[in-house]
């Protein structure tokens, strides 16, 4: 016999609508606990099964990685900002992300590649250092011009630009805008709160439009709609809060204009997730805990004792209430209380620094016997922290600060297995937030003339990738203990496993900029008639009992590399496409 399904108008379902129906019916029959008493065929993997009571009342969604982002980020993000704000383990654990992986800033170190710039080695590292003094006046400029609001310089922006990465929002937006008051340098960098990003006048998603990032057809983002106000910015006349405008990635002959730094978890993401999103729930319950915790300790301690009485509460009061309140009951228990008040008054009971209450007869005094915080608190509390910190790439004693449960093994096993995720998250976020600002700053100090090119070099706008290597020095990793791991630098550099560049970066030193000042100070040690400690220690390697260095010469060269001599400081070529700053009120 053949059944025949049909529509709600009683003709035949097309062909695919009858298979999708058939193969709904067979999950159905699959998901059922028993049929006629007996257990169905079970899946194959039993985390697909739902005849678990751990997996019954499961129902996960099919979602892609940024719609699953989108329908749940504004929410997520609100409650994230709430716990940075209010909870102390989760300020502490972005600072401690914060100063690991940006510390007090990075250094440059640059590094074109000369060999698809026609240049020699020493050239390139020539160039090299005439980039790394422009950077550092640049960076470090005490009027702060790297920066649109100008209240940060480059190490400020750089942390910020950290808190919302591997912070709350998980992202962090900038745009690089060129100011043409500058007394140096036009480029800068103007940070952009990631709430600001959305689809204009609440758009839903579309085809090439994802969460306010405009995309081509591989899902490249080619621009951004950014809110001309926070959408939690409340002030008088805010007229800005429903308008938006329209940026473009990069300009049209490749200068980035938006930046945008994030992890994508899967592919088609546009927008960031935050690390702290899988604990939030962890870090709400130790919270409300801790919470209910303190309170009933706040009460055992305001209720020390309670006074326990023979009487029975409602036949005192039916005795005192039979006739007003002037019974025997009432007469004898006034008669007693004004009995025992004369007598303690007349001959008190005192002890020295103590002061002793009296009971009425029948009553007694209990004191209440101290139970939170509860045994089991810590232990709770603890579990709590070790996945938070384990979750956001921490070790349980960087979050906590407590160094009480370690020893030297364990500690430097520790930082060496975190110093990996560290180092991680730092070449991610200097290839999508530092490497753009870079190549932007580079492009104008090429197109300036502040760098002495020799012939036949090739020019910047013919391989700006190739200019744009370079190295970012962050904060070091630090010593456990200083004397044994200097002697096993020491080691590696002997037997030659390493480099200095590579050990003094880790300690987020610049070698070259040490190798100067050593010079310097070798030179004033020489001056002086005295000898530098180092060559007390390991020997003189010049004839008047220090390094043999060409003083001349080396002072000239650093000269040259910072101040850039005979660069022009007016750009050649007008920056169409790259946002401007009026710094004038409109």
């Amino acid at each position: 016999m053949t059944v025949e399904i049909l529509g709600p108008d009683s003709r035949p379902l097309a062909a695919d609508v009858r298979n999708a129906a058939r193969l709904q019916a067979a999950r159905n029959r699959q998901m059922a606990a028993t049929v006629s008493g007996e257990a169905v065929t079970r899946a194959a993997y039993q985390g697909a099964s739902y005849d678990h009571p751990s997996f019954a009342g499961w129902k996960a969604g099919n979602y892609s990685g940024q719609s699953a982002l989108s329908f749940s980020r504004s929410t997520l993000v609100d409650r994230l900002n709430d716990v940075a704000r209010n909870d102390g383990w989760g300020a502490a654990g972005t600072s401690r992300l914060v100063d690991n992986i940006i510390g007090a800033g990075w250094k440059l170190a640059a590094r074109p590649n000369h060999t698809t710039l026609n240049l020699t080695f020493d050239q390139a590292e020539a160039i090299a250092t005439q980039i790394e003094g422009l950077w550092r006046d640049y960076t470090q400029d005490v009027d702060m011009w790297c920066d649109a609001e100008r209240t940060k310089n480059m190490a400020g922006i750089l942390g910020l630009a950290a808190r919302n990465r591997f912070g709350p929002e998980g992202e962090n937006f900038a745009v690089i805008v060129w100011q043409e008051d500058a007394p140096l340098f036009s480029t800068a960098v103007h940070m952009i709160d990631p709430a600001r990003c959305s689809n204009p006048k609440g758009m839903l998603d579309g085809e090439y439009l994802r969460d306010g990032v405009a995309i081509d057809g591989y899902g490249a983002p080619v621009g951004y709609h950014f809110r001309k106000s926070h959408p939690g910015d409340v002030y008088a006349g805010n007229t800005k809060l429903w308008s938006w405008e329209y940026v473009s990635r990069s300009t049209e002959w490749g200068r980035p204009v938006v930046v945008h730094a994030f992890d994508p978890k899967r592919p088609g993401m546009t927008r960031g997730a935050s690390d702290w999103a899988p604990i939030m729930r962890s870090i709400k319950q130790s919270t409300d805990y801790e919470d209910f915790e303190s309170q009933a300790a706040m009460l055992n301690a305001i209720m020390a004792a309670f006074i326990e009485t023979p009487f029975d509460p409602e036949e005192m009061m039916a005795a005192l209430d039979a006739d007003g309140g002037e019974g025997a009951l009432g007469r004898i228990y006034g008669e007693m209380s004004e009995a025992q008040k004369a007598y303690y008054g007349a001959a008190p009971i005192s002890l020295p620094g103590v002061r002793v209450n009296t009971l009425l007869p029948g009553e007694k005094a209990n004191l209440t016997k101290p139970e939170h915080p509860n045994a089991n608190f810590e232990v709770f509390v603890n579990a709590a922290l070790r996945k938070i910190a384990s979750a956001v790439g921490l070790t349980y004693e960087q979050l906590t600060m407590d160094w009480s449960q370690v020893n030297y093994s364990s500690a430097r096993a520790a930082l060496l297995e975190i110093w990996r995720g560290f180092t991680a998250k730092k070449s991610s976020f200097a290839a999508q937030f530092m490497a753009p600002i870079y190549r932007a700053w580079l492009e104008e100090i090429f197109d300036k003339g502040l760098i002495e090119l020799p012939a036949g070099a090739v020019p910047f706008e013919e391989n700006p990738a190739a200019w744009c290597h370079a190295d970012w020095i962050g904060p070091g990793r630090g010593w456990i203990d200083p004397l044994r791991e200097a002697q096993a630098a020491g080691e590696r550099l002997d037997r030659k496993l390493t480099t200095l560049q590579q050990e003094s970066a880790e300690q987020g030193r610049d070698w070259k900029m040490d190798a100067d000042q050593l010079a310097r100070e070798a030179r004033y040690y020489r001056s002086l008639g005295l000898k530098h400690p180092a060559e007390m220690e390991n020997g003189t390697t010049g004839s008047d009992g220090g390094p043999q260095l060409d003083e001349a010469d080396q002072d000239t060269e650093i000269e040259e590399g910072v101040n850039g001599r005979g660069g022009n400081r007016s750009a050649r070529r007008h920056p169409l496409g790259i946002p401007q700053i009026g710094r004038q009120p409109r």
